[in-house]
């Protein structure tokens, strides 16, 4: 992984799903009948995914282009295989493939982009994903696939895991925690978190969308804000679990995009 001068896939566009992401049905849930495409018999996905402005975005056809080196992602606990771009679990494309045995801990890593996440900052983060089968969804331990981590050690004040059989959005050592949706293997998730960083947790507005359909709607953490008092966080994806958890899990990132709400 490589950290380049300038990313060519860096940019500000207006974002939809169906004419910039175009991801399967499958990833999105139900569909619904496009007016206008009558005698078609094709479908659109649901997607109530308010558009936002994308300012990084990867599909993984151009590798690890606009990701950091972060070799201390991948190895705290041993030799961990890090993370590869392989061809993706859904027969389209590309995806990074995060893979951990039972017992290891860490195999994450971090997009040059959000990594100065500040006070007032509201940011909308938009991901799928393909959960290998035998992935341990149903955990009751902690499994992070997505973090907001902050400055300096410790547990982060915001992070998407998946345990229970759900996505979980939580912070403050599990202090707080919101259900987005089933986490399942074998087939595409689709999720999208709008959240506002604040360490006020009555500024820390929190929105979220599974397989385009909202579940989440202007619910605020309890006891806790989305920061830690004077510190700011970044973001950085993969898996990051306990070493209790004794199954394998892989887990494909096909698409990954980070913007702002538009105007």
């Amino acid at each position: 992984m490589t950290h380049p001068q300038s990313f060519s896939r860096r940019r500000i566009l207006r974002y939809t799903l169906l004419s910039a992401l175009a991801l399967p049905a499958a990833a999105l849930g139900g569909g619904a009948a496009v007016a206008g495409a009558r005698g078609t018999g094709r479908t659109v996905p649901v997607d109530e995914v308010p558009p936002f402005d994308v300012q990084w975005s990867t599909d993984f056809a151009n590798g690890w282009e606009g990701w950091l080196d972060t070799p201390w992602n991948d190895e705290p606990q041993g030799e961990v295989a890090r993370p590869t771009v392989v061809d993706s679990p859904t027969g389209e494309g590309s995806s990074g493939r995060f893979h951990l045995a039972g017992g290891q801990q860490r195999n994450e890593s971090q997009p040059d982009a959000a990594q100065d996440i500040t006070e007032g900052q509201t940011l909308v983060v938009r991901f799928t994903d393909f959960l290998e089968e035998g992935f341990p969804v149903d955990t009751d331990d902690w499994q992070v696939v997505l973090q907001f981590k902050n400055e300096g050690t410790g547990s982060p004040p915001c992070e998407i895991k998946i345990g229970n059989g759900q996505y979980l959005l939580d912070g403050d050592s599990g202090g707080w925690h919101h259900e987005i949706g089933p986490a399942v293997t074998g087939q595409p998730v689709d999720i999208a978190v709008r959240i506002t960083f604040s360490e006020d947790p009555a500024k820390s507005a929190i929105d979220a969308w599974y397989n385009g359909e909202q579940t989440l709607s202007g619910v605020f953490p309890e006891g806790a804000g989305t920061l830690y008092p004077g510190l700011s966080s970044y973001l950085k994806t993969g898996l990051y679990r306990s070493p209790g958890i004794q199954e394998a899990g892989t887990r494909h990132l096909t698409r990954l995009l980070i913007g702002t709400p538009a105007d």
